[in-house]
């Protein structure tokens, strides 16, 4: 039996046979629908932990400095950027107060720091341009507080007689949210840095890159040193991400193990209802193999149909709820249903191909 002459049987049969054919399409969408719901949320819901934990903020070793004379001076944290496993890093001093030069030591006071690194690594201008030396850049919402129009006007250090003009304004990227409420200058050779941020490209490489830059560090008192590693975090991100997965392997298996077994129930019982039909194509001079084709086509097609049905409807349920997977894994429950619906009717196909069609017809 050709390929073409196989479909156009196998669709005939199927219409004729509606009871059969629409418990099949109902097992195939119900399959693809609970996948959807189920496994599907658990991936949705895995890929969000995964991009929260993935951050910057979550890849991101911070040492802070608290002995008297500084340890981390600026050629550390040029080696530091140079690192093969580090995305950016940043060093700056301990905050000074600061306040509108125009308004003088009445005015409020902001957090000022002198940085060491690429500032459009940790904020975004959003005016004016970035400061050189004695120049400042403040945060838009410091520069509402301290009373400056625009990246206009200076700032007077209160712990100096140092004044900064202000040249620009910026937003703080998520991973330094300290850095939103304050000011931002270059830092001087004088100036002493206390805390250093370096941000890992992937959390795999976050321990690798602590150790590197603590030994380039090499702090005589490493008691003095602050140290909020990312390495932990790392390794519960593995832990979730290893977790979820067997999770929804399990759940998958049991979902498509369940519809394939009912599968198998509807198709046997559609078999043992035609045997007489099926008997008699034997009869006439059908192969097995056609047989065989036959009942697993006449399967596969309205489990096709349910597959789509079924993902198309748990896909767009899962979008409006806001737990939509990705695409591909939709793609893939429709695949996994349609197989595991052919694979279940390849049993009954077995029993119809192979009884005796003479014993078959002569049956009451």
């Amino acid at each position: 039996m050709r390929a073409r002459e196989l479909a156009r049987e196998a669709l005939a049969s199927a219409w004729a046979q509606k009871l059969p054919t629409f418990v099949v399409v109902l097992l195939s969408a119900a399959m693809c629908l609970t996948t959807l719901m189920t496994v599907g949320r658990t991936a949705a819901a895995n890929d969000a932990v995964q991009a929260a934990l993935t951050g910057a903020g979550s890849r991101t070793l911070t040492i802070v400095d608290i002995s008297p004379d500084g340890v981390i001076p600026a050629e550390v944290v040029d080696l530091t950027a140079g690192l093969s496993g580090v995305e950016h890093v940043m060093a700056r001093t301990m905050a000074a107060d600061a306040v509108n030069a125009a308004i003088g030591a009445g005015g409020t006071k902001i957090p000022t720091w002198a940085v060491h690194g690429n500032l459009d690594d940790v904020v975004i201008l959003t005016s004016g341009r970035w400061p050189g030396p004695d120049e400042a850049v403040v945060a838009d919402a410091a520069r509402e507080v301290v009373g400056l129009d625009g990246p206009v006007g200076a700032l007077d250090l209160a712990t100096s007689s140092r004044q900064l003009a202000v040249v620009g304004t910026y937003q703080a990227l998520a991973a330094y949210p300290d850095l939103a409420s304050g000011a931002l200058t270059p830092a001087g050779t004088s100036d002493q840095l206390r805390r250093l941020d370096v941000v890992a490209t992937s959390s795999a490489l976050a321990r690798g890159t602590q150790s590197a830059v603590l030994a380039m560090i090499s702090a005589p008192d490493p008691t003095k040193l602050t140290v909020t590693s990312p390495v932990t975090l790392a390794e519960l991100q593995e832990q979730i991400a290893g977790d979820l997965t067997a999770f929804g392997a399990s759940l998958l298996v049991l979902v498509l193990s369940a519809g394939a077994g009912l599968t198998a129930l509807v198709v046997l019982a559609d078999v043992l209802v035609r045997r007489k039909d099926l008997g008699r194509r034997r009869a006439l001079g059908a192969s097995r193999t056609a047989i065989i084709a036959l009942v697993t086509t006449r399967t596969a097609l309205p489990a096709a149909l349910g597959a789509l049905l079924g993902t198309g409807i748990g896909y767009v349920t899962a979008l409006r709820a806001g737990v939509a997977p990705p695409v591909t894994f939709a793609a893939g429950t429709a695949l996994l249903a349609l197989l595991a619906a052919t694979v279940a009717a390849v049993g009954p196909a077995l029993l119809a191909a192979y009884r005796d069609p003479v014993t078959v017809l002569r049956t009451p």
